[in-house]
């Protein structure tokens, strides 16, 4: 599975080739109904070339090529998670596998369409799930419905693989300066205490998971046999572990019960902070910092003013935004050239640090569209 950040975001914002298709379903990842996957991308595909036919079957299959790639890629779909996302255009291709699932949608624009990529966006959305025990070593991603595995790289596979490099060195010792990581050295560990060798181990995988983790403010929730997690929790450099975890040997659970269990855990966090943040912009609707006012929240988010934003999900609001002038015309019904403004205000917060809570219409504050903590 795939970890969509800030990065991504921006290189789709960025991209100025046109036309823009994106396609978006949603995938299987076990059992007979994973063979429908390539099928659904083909029937997909087919229907954005459709909506492509005036460039030209040469143009055509020079910005499909990428996706009719992975249809017969047997490899790519051994990893899915819940829904898949492929943005093309002349000279540009991405896909990502999120456990978000998604409708079966495809939308050729003059640019990406990301209003699906909005609980990815927001903040009571997603969390991780670190499984850990002497033999394994998985993270997880996931949302309020599912978790999906987070391939790892750098990080070792089990207590005996993170020990057999240096079981030589005579100690263990540490240096860190100009606001690095600490770094660890030497073992001689686990002659008189063998926690010492697990915390060692945990050191690493801590170090392995830092270039995932380390803009991330979502919470991690530990699974594992209940001496190994205090022992992870003493030596992790992430800021954002929960206190309680998933106690029990993560081999031995599905991923449905690994999820279930995990999100008994943060579900109180997300509804606590929410609740907190609602409160944050009542506090502040009738001041200047504080907007339910559609254009000034806009403009205010590609200005890189929104503290806080809340969005509803499900609606819509067609328009067009000039970046050189800052004017905004809202439609009734998309027009051609037109752009979701909620999408571009929720992205244009998220890429910018802000906070984005992607909620039901009914539970925006004040009962509009959005509503927005401002910066200044």
């Amino acid at each position: 599975m795939d970890i969509f950040d800030r990065p991504d975001l921006d290189d789709l914002l960025r991209t100025q080739a046109q036309p823009c298709v994106s396609l978006f379903m949603p995938t299987q990842r076990t059992g007979r109904e994973v063979q429908q996957n390539p099928i659904r991308l083909k029937n997909l595909l087919r229907e954005a070339e459709q909506r492509l036919g005036d460039l030209g079957v040469r143009a055509v299959d020079s910005i499909t090529k990428p996706a009719h790639d992975l249809e017969a890629d047997s490899s790519f779909w051994r990893h899915q998670g819940d829904g898949l996302a492929l943005f093309l255009a002349p000279d540009f291709a991405e896909s990502y596998t999120l456990p978000v699932t998604f409708e079966d949608l495809v939308v050729v624009a003059d640019h990406f369409h990301l209003k699906p990529l909005l609980p990815m966006m927001s903040s009571g959305e997603h969390f991780y799930v670190l499984g850990l025990s002497q033999k394994y070593v998985k993270l997880f991603r996931g949302g309020r419905y599912s978790v999906g595995e987070v391939r790892l790289t750098g990080v070792p596979a089990s207590l005996r693989d993170a020990l057999q490099y240096d079981d030589r060195e005579p100690s263990l010792q540490s240096h860190s300066g100009g606001g690095a990581r600490a770094i660890f050295h030497g073992q001689g560990l686990g002659k008189d205490d063998p926690k010492d060798d697990i915390r060692r181990y945990f050191r690493l995988i801590d170090a392995g998971l830092h270039e995932i983790l380390k803009d991330e403010r979502a919470p991690l929730v530990l699974a594992g046999v209940d001496y190994l997690l205090p022992l992870y929790r003493e030596v992790t450099e992430y800021l954002h572990v929960m206190s309680d975890g998933v106690v029990g040997s993560p081999e031995r659970v599905s991923t449905e019960q690994l999820h279930a269990r995990a999100w008994e855990i943060v579900a109180p966090l997300f509804d606590r902070d929410c609740e907190l943040a609602k409160a944050r912009y009542l506090a502040v609707a009738d001041t200047p910092t504080g907007t339910a006012d559609v254009k000034r929240a806009i403009r205010a988010a590609h200005q890189g003013r929104i503290d806080l934003l809340f969005a509803a999900v499900g609606e819509h609001l067609w328009g067009t935004w000039d970046e050189t002038t800052e004017a905004i015309h809202i439609h009734e019904r998309a027009e051609s050239g037109d752009i979701d403004l909620l999408d571009a205000a929720a992205a244009q917060a998220w890429l910018h640090g802000g906070t984005v809570y992607a909620v039901p219409p009914d539970q925006v504050p004040g009962g509009g569209h959005l509503a927005a903590v401002l910066r200044y």
